[in-house]
Parts: C-alpha cells; sequence; structure tokens
C-alpha cells in the first residue's frame, strides 16, 4: 500500500460527548513526515487510530492511495502500519508473538533481538527462564520457568515500576542517543537527569491528563509559562544593558562621525552594532536569503525581500568595517605590548569580546594564553554562523560537495536545466518540478551555499596564519589542501606564530622539537583512553593539540618517540581512534554515496613534516625572501654545473684508476 493518505470533513465523538475531532481536513504526501503536536486530550491519538480503523469516523472519510479504507481488510491494512501507543498493553501469548504483533512477512530471529539491543530490553528478556517463548496472559496469568513450575507474571512486570529500574532505562537510551549522535558529529546531546540534577534554575511542567485534576494541572502550567515568559523578558533587557554596554566601551574610541554611522546602521540593521549582534545578524540573513532564492526560483514574488537582504548586507559590510577599524584602535590603546602584526582581525576581534564580557585587560602570560585558546577555537566558532556540523577536513567538504552536484546535476537534467542554471535563477525557473524533488533542491542548495561558505572561513584562516607565520609566502600558489597540513604544523609547533626563516624551518624538519613532557605525554593518553576529561588536563597547550585529528596525530608520534611510555597504551590509542574513525566513515558512507574515507596513518613529526615540504613547497613558503632564493638559484647553478662535468669526472676517475696518474 504505497500513496498519499486523505482526510476528507471528518468528525468523531465518544459516545455522546462533544467531538473531539472537529471538521478535520488533512493531506499527506506519500514519503512525507509528519508530526501532530497538541495539549494532552486534543485528538491527536484519536485521529491516529482512525487512520488504521481502530475507530470509525462519525462523518467523514480517510483514504490511503484514493481508497476508503472502510473498503480496505482491516489485516491487510494494518500489517502496513507501525503504531506506538502511550501505554504499554501486554496481549496474550508469548513475549515474541507481542514483539511481532501485526508484523509483516520476512521478520528474522536477527531483526526481533536487533531491535530488542535498540530498546534496551534484550538483557530482561534474557534473564527469564524461557526467554522469547515466556507466556504472558492479560487477565495476569501465571507464566512458567524452564523447569514447568508456575511464575506469577507480576514477577517480572512489576520490576518496570521500580525507580532505580526506570531510571537505569532512562540512562541507558539517553547513553544510546548520545552515542549515535556522537557518531554522526552532531553536537546536540540529551540527559534523563531532571533540571535540579541538571542544576537548571527552572520549574518543569506537569502532565495534564484527563482526569479532575486536569484543571488544577493546566492552570499550573500557564503560571510555568508565565514565568518563563517574565524570565524570558527579563533576560532579553539584560542584555540589551549588556550590548549597549559593549557599545559604550567601544564608542570610546568611535569619532563622532563614526558615532553617527552607527547610529544609521543600527537603524538599517535593527539591531544594536556589536561584536556579537553582527554575528547573529550574519547567520540570520544566511538563512533568510537560502530559503527566499528557493521561493523565487519556485515563482513566487520575493522582489522586495531580496532588496532587502541585499541592503542588509551592505549594511553589514559597512558594519564590519567599521567595527574592525575601531577594534584595532581599541586592542592598541588597551593592549600595547601586544605583537599587533602577529594577531589576525578575527583574533583581535574576539579579544575585545572577552574584555568586554569579563571587563578584564588580560596581561602578560594571560594573554598569551588567551590569544591561543581563541586562535585554536576561532575556526569551529566561525564555522558555527553557518553550521553546527564541525570541519574535519578540506578533502571531505570537497568530496560531499561533488556528491551534492552530481545529485543535484541529474534531478535538474530531467526538466532540461543545468547546474550552472541555479547560479542565476529565473523566476518560477523551478515552478514544474514536483514537491520531492524541490525538497531535494532546496535541501542541496542550502547545503552547497553552507559548504562554499565554510570553504572561505576556512581558507581566510588558513592564509592569516601562514600569512603571520611565513610573511614572505606566495599562499596563492598553494593548494588549500597542502595549506591544511603546514596550517597543522604551525599550529602544534608555533601557536605563539613567531615568523620563521627558512633556517628555522629547515631545522625544525630536520630534528622537531619535543614539545611535551613525558608527564604531559601520558596525560593525553589517558585522555584518549578515555580515562580521563579534557578538562582535568592542567597544560592548555596539551589541552588545545588533543582537539584536533591532525595535531592529535602529531602528539601520537611524539609520543612514540618517549622511552619512558609503555608503548602498547599507543597501540591501544591507535587502535580506539581507528574505531572511532570508521563508525565515522561508516555513517559518512550512508549519507554520501561517493565517500572516501581519510585515514591518518602513524607517523612519526619528522617524517610528517619531510612529507608535507618538499623543494616546491618550500621555495612558495619563501617566494619574496631574496636572501633564500639567492641561495636556492645558486645551488641549483652548482647542481646543473655538477651533472655537465659528469663525464669529464668519470673520465678523469677512469683514467687515475688504469695507470695510477690524472691524465691533463
Amino acid at each position: 500500500m504505497v500513496g498519499d493518505i486523505r482526510i476528507e470533513d471528518v468528525d468523531y465523538s465518544y459516545g455522546y460527548g462533544n467531538n473531539v475531532l472537529n471538521n478535520i481536513n488533512l493531506k499527506i504526501e506519500s514519503g512525507e513526515k509528519l508530526t501532530i503536536v497538541g495539549m494532552s486530550g486534543s485528538g491527536k491519538s484519536t485521529l491516529v487510530k482512525l487512520l488504521v480503523d481502530f475507530f470509525k469516523p462519525n462523518v467523514g472519510k480517510v483514504y490511503i492511495n484514493n481508497n476508503d479504507i472502510q473498503n480496505v481488510d482491516k489485516h491487510t491494512l494494518r500489517q502496513f502500519v507501525n503504531y506506538i501507543p502511550q501505554s504499554p498493553y501486554i496481549f496474550s501469548g508469548t513475549i515474541l508473538e507481542n514483539l511481532t504483533l501485526g508484523n509483516r512477512d520476512g521478520i528474522t530471529n536477527e531483526d526481533i533481538i536487533k531491535a530488542c539491543q535498540i530498546a534496551m530490553i534484550d538483557q530482561d528478556i534474557e534473564r527469564m527462564p524461557l526467554q522469547f517463548k515466556t507466556v504472558l496472559d492479560e487477565n495476569g496469568n501465571k507464566t512458567f520457568t524452564k523447569s514447568g513450575f508456575p511464575r506469577q507474571k507480576k514477577v517480572w512486570l512489576v520490576d518496570w515500576d521500580k525507580k532505580e529500574k526506570i531510571t537505569e532505562w532512562r540512562h541507558n537510551w539517553a547513553a544510546s542517543v548520545n552515542q549515535a549522535l556522537e557518531q554522526k558529529n552532531i553536537p546536540d546531546r540529551i540527559s534523563e537527569k531532571s533540571f535540579i540534577e541538571e542544576g537548571i534554575d527552572d520549574t518543569p511542567m506537569q502532565h495534564e491528563g484527563i482526569n479532575s485534576k486536569r484543571h488544577e494541572r493546566k492552570e499550573f502550567n500557564q503560571q510555568v509559562k508565565n514565568y518563563r515568559k517574565a524570565k524570558a523578558s527579563y533576560k532579553n533587557n539584560q542584555e540589551k544593558v549588556i550590548n549597549r554596554g559593549h557599545l559604550d566601551s567601544l564608542s570610546k574610541h568611535l569619532s563622532f562621525n563614526e558615532k553617527r554611522v552607527v547610529k544609521e546602521l543600527s537603524h538599517e540593521l535593527k539591531t544594536y552594532i556589536s561584536l556579537e549582534n553582527l554575528d547573529d545578524k550574519r547567520r540570520m540573513l544566511f538563512n533568510w536569503k537560502n530559503s527566499t532564492l528557493i521561493k523565487h526560483a519556485v515563482g513566487e514574488d520575493v522582489t522586495k525581500q531580496l532588496l532587502t537582504i541585499n541592503q542588509q548586507e551592505s549594511s553589514l559590510k559597512k558594519a564590519d568595517e567599521l567595527l574592525n577599524k575601531v577594534v584595532d584602535r581599541t586592542t592598541k590603546k588597551l593592549y600595547p605590548e601586544l605583537n599587533f602584526e602577529q594577531t589576525t582581525a578575527a583574533e583581535r576581534r574576539e579579544l575585545i569580546k572577552e574584555t568586554n564580557s569579563e571587563q578584564t585587560i588580560f596581561k602578560g602570560s594571560e594573554l598569551n594564553e588567551r590569544l591561543m585558546n581563541i586562535r585554536n577555537d576561532l575556526l569551529t566558532q566561525q564555522l558555527l554562523t553557518f553550521t553546527k556540523r564541525p570541519y574535519t577536513s578540506w578533502q571531505l567538504v570537497n568530496q560531499q560537495a561533488q556528491t551534492i552536484e552530481k545529485q543535484l546535476t541529474t534531478v535538474l537534467a530531467k526538466h532540461g536545466h543545468q547546474l550552472d542554471d541555479l547560479k542565476h535563477t529565473d523566476r518560477g525557473m523551478l515552478a514544474v518540478y514536483q514537491p520531492n524533488e524541490l525538497e531535494f533542491i532546496s535541501k542541496a542548495v542550502k547545503d552547497l551555499r553552507v559548504m562554499r561558505e565554510v570553504k572561505a572561513v576556512v581558507q581566510t584562516q588558513y592564509d592569516s596564519i601562514l600569512t603571520t607565520a611565513f610573511p614572505d609566502s606566495d599562499l596563492d600558489k598553494l593548494e588549500t589542501i597542502d595549506k591544511e597540513q603546514i596550517y597543522t604544523a604551525v599550529v602544534y609547533y608555533d601557536p605563539e606564530l613567531k615568523p620563521l626563516s627558512a633556517n628555522d624551518f629547515s631545522q625544525l624538519q630536520q630534528q622537531p622539537p619535543v614539545v611535551f613532557t613525558s608527564q604531559q605525554h601520558q596525560a593525553g593518553l589517558n585522555y584518549l583512553l578515555g580515562k580521563m576529561e579534557l578538562k582535568d588536563i592542567q597544560n592548555y597547550r596539551l589541552q588545545r593539540v588533543l582537539k584536533h585529528d591532525g595535531t592529535r596525530q602529531l602528539f601520537i608520534g611524539e609520543c612514540g618517540q618517549d622511552p619512558k611510555l609503555d608503548h602498547k597504551q599507543i597501540e591501544m590509542v591507535q587502535t580506539r581512534l581507528k574505531q572511532q574513525t570508521m563508525r565515522f566513515d561508516q555513517y559518512k558512507q550512508t549519507q554520501v554515496k561517493d565517500y572516501r574515507a581519510i585515514n591518518y596513518h602513524p607517523t612519526s613529526p619528522k617524517n610528517y613534516l619531510m612529507n608535507i615540504l618538499d623543494e616546491a613547497l618550500m621555495t612558495i613558503l619563501y617566494a619574496k625572501n631574496t636572501d633564500y632564493l639567492r641561495k636556492q638559484k645558486l645551488r641549483g647553478l652548482k647542481e646543473t654545473e655538477w651533472e655537465m662535468t659528469k663525464k669529464q669526472r668519470q673520465h678523469q676517475t677512469r683514467n687515475r684508476h688504469e695507470d695510477g696518474g690524472r691524465h691533463l
């Protein structure tokens, strides 16, 4: 049974009471996912039960694939429906029969066992004497042990009502969901704990139900809503005060004309001009533009919206440029000891943000530590403006973009369009496309725009860091994947971004310094083995290194050269990381058809540096260094001269061996 679900003019009431459902009209497309949300007793379950013909509507019809379900065999209909009731029911029969209730043919024992493992009930069933063959009865009749002696049903059912058992199940379920989220690199997490246990200062709402106390609970829930609304309003006012304070602290360094421009831009962008608010505005405009462009392609008139978006993008750019000037001015005044040229504009913005939020001017080692923390987290923080998915590697982003472009090209080709047509979309271009095609195109275009922004942010970050470390470089000649590898080495060995001369880097290649002590090596391995948390590591530099794949591999390579460590530990770490990578790759392969796994091979720091930096890359990194280029040219001439005189040397050697003398 495949097709749309259609509900037409449906009314339903229980007995002679008021209607639970009134004049319901609903169409659900085939393949569409729908969530029905409402208060307790609003008719959600009733509506679902009408779909499987548990109840018959007082008025109206329910159709599946244009067939009235009243004319469809109930057994056939219910084979194609999965229904999870609000209350658990036990039907007479075995556990196996209860689990496969209403199933379609082809369900194997492996499917049942896997489902029980996911639901965390496999161990409970295995502890029963007859396991899946244990007989249950809805009247509470006795079940039987493996020896044939009667056992009361409540012996194992009552266990469900125990607080400890429920807590255990909720904990296991939350852990299982969090593990799945982690494998998919989704940062969100859930918890089975109460507000009090989690330290959340809030009042939970109550389930209203349908008994005589429901009005009291409904009134209580309304009070909770009003309290939360008042609390949110207070928080918003506090944020406005804070934003105004931040603006005031920056305004000390604004000229009279700049203050006028800030006022105008605040009006145009409809927000306070602050470093935090501009980030939020950038995210909002990005998402708004995505949805508006799709509406334009479908045929909607969105001229006014696009004009507003373009105006706000222009104002946002002006505000960014203005704040960058103010931030630079403020940084020089508040932090005169800071080496201005060794920081990027984005780093200075984050430094001023933290200075404002903590109302503290950092000094000495605290300032250096703060800057390195900012530098370490900056890329992730900037990417969160566009996506919640963490950045893995340049190669993976390219793979994902190529796969989406390939799929998008296939869909567009069905209607005689090409990928380039989406770059300058005419109004109504997608009007003839099917709903499922439009849904795919909308998501694909958004994903491609996100990836384009991600690439731009990543390239800007790499260029700013490498330009600081290699001021004589010509980065335009470098592939981004090469920049990524060099960036990893710089972050690991030169976190303060001191300019590296050709001699410094050559020495770094030949004899990479040992960055961490044996004690720190051990602490890092303990973290990677899951024996301690990252926050418990006292060395902040080590914390930063362990957060990222590339620097983490350099750390493991350095550990491999430490004679004081147990090398079995290192092997265990490598095995654990490999397993995590395999799980991630398996997930990606289900999401990206042409996904190719990115393997990090164990290597020593010296081998890593020698492999990524050949002669050609060194020439690019020191392209503007005249002394380095002169030496390179001189060495090239010597090598050419050596090759040209090769035959002459061979002739001289042969004559010397023949008569013991040298012929001129």
